[in-house]
């Protein structure tokens, strides 16, 4: 039971909280009901690479490069070139870029260049002033081959055997100058299971996702770096890497301008074509995202305040408001509690949609209000990185901001 005090410091302050917290309860069970009606749309209409699409053979066959940026990554850099130096497609060859990476990575490329033909290795150039890591080094592997259709993909995925030959079919068959791929993503710890699956909950939850590809709006885009898949043509259009020459989160911004250059795209579900494990541990998580969630909304601090506000408020909130309303009296107080449970079961429904959509486990249905609050914990030091004189971090390297051109 409370104490005397406490029913008396919540009486007094009731008259003014107590309408506050009913509409804010109400907006949020809105809110809520929006994004499951959304996330409901998606588990039906969220656009999947097709299994048994063939691409063209012989002298039809678009020619293909793989374009894989990598720096530091002898944890999967081994197993990620052979799963694509073994694939079913015949016109490809993969190329690697080493950026400088100072663990066992350029011995083991050494090896495999030595074991595969269509595998070739190069040493990145320094990186200039101002660009991102990895953009510079994706351009760099651009500039390496006159391919029909680039794909580039991260060192950490690995990819089924007919990947290639069924996105080169998806390409061509979508008229697309561009999609990406949401993988299956591979989780070990906590902080993984925690963190990660908050991006699926923005793809899921936020955007219809047929839109993407049938509305020319850019601000309807969406994609994963992990894995984008070019046509020459597309990729030309839009001068390739040196559109986000210092964008920490280039494949949002690359989707932004294809578009913008009245091309189509495409997000889609690969979760039976390609594996990612991006971190290993909490602080991996931490670091990766605090890295990339302040610059996607391009610096812009209100916006960024806003949406981690919002998280608070939607995801975090209605715990705090039923632990309140049933510790103390408050007006009302079945409303209350009643649209804060409502807004956790939605929650937690979307989350289970998105485990059976994208092959999670169902635990993850009750994780949301912490996902929400640790994303707000990266968000604010995501905040602090750019603010701060040496900038954003990231393996081994310092991103300040800055208004040059390259």
């Amino acid at each position: 039971m409370p104490d005397v005090s406490a029913l008396d410091f919540a009486a007094a302050i009731t008259p003014w909280i107590s309408p506050a917290l009913q509409s804010l309860s109400l907006l949020n069970a809105g809110v809520m009901t929006l994004l499951l009606g959304i996330s409901v749309f998606n588990l039906v209409r969220f656009a999947r690479l097709p299994r048994a699409a063939s691409a063209p053979s012989g002298d039809l066959a678009p020619s293909v490069a793989v374009l894989i940026p990598a720096r530091n990554e002898e944890r999967g850099i081994e197993r990620c070139v052979r799963s694509l130096c073994s694939q079913s497609y015949e016109k490809m060859q993969v190329i690697v870029l080493d950026d400088g990476s100072s663990d066992a990575t350029p011995e083991i490329l050494s090896r495999l260049a030595d074991e595969y033909s269509n595998l070739r290795v190069i040493s990145g150039s320094p990186l200039p002033k101002g660009w991102v890591g990895k953009s510079w080094a994706c351009h760099q592997l651009s500039q390496q081959t006159s391919a029909d259709v680039l794909l580039f993909t991260d060192a950490d995925t690995w990819h089924e055997p007919t990947t290639v030959e069924r996105s080169v079919a998806f390409l061509r068959q979508q008229r697309l100058a561009m999609f990406s791929m949401v993988p299956y993503q591979v989780l070990s710890t906590f902080g993984e299971h925690a963190v990660i699956p908050m991006v699926h909950v923005l793809y899921f939850s936020y955007l219809p996702n047929s839109l993407i590809m049938s509305n020319p709006r850019v601000s309807l885009s969406a994609a994963n770096g992990q894995f984008m898949c070019f046509s020459r043509q597309g990729y030309e259009a839009i001068g390739g890497h040196k559109a986000v020459w210092n964008s920490l989160v280039e494949d949002v911004f690359l989707a932004r301008a294809v578009k913008a250059a009245g091309l189509r795209i495409a997000l889609v579900d690969g979760t039976d074509a390609v594996a990612c494990h991006m971190y290993t541990n909490a602080r991996e998580v931490t670091e990766g995202f605090s890295k990339n969630l302040f610059p996607a909304t391009q610096y812009n601090l209100p916006v960024t305040l806003l949406f981690l506000a919002h998280l608070l408020v939607t995801y975090v909130g209605p715990v705090a408001t039923s632990l309140a309303v049933m510790a103390l009296p408050w007006p009302n107080a079945e409303y209350v509690l009643a649209a804060s449970i409502y807004a956790l079961a939605a929650a937690a429904l979307i989350r289970l949609m998105i485990s059976l959509r994208f092959r999670m486990p169902v635990w993850h249905a009750f994780l949301q209000p912490v996902t929400a609050l640790w994303t707000v914990v990266i968000g604010l030091n995501s905040i602090r990185w750019a603010l701060s004189s040496r900038g954003s971090q990231w393996k081994g390297r310092s991103y300040a901001r800055t208004g040059e051109t390259p």
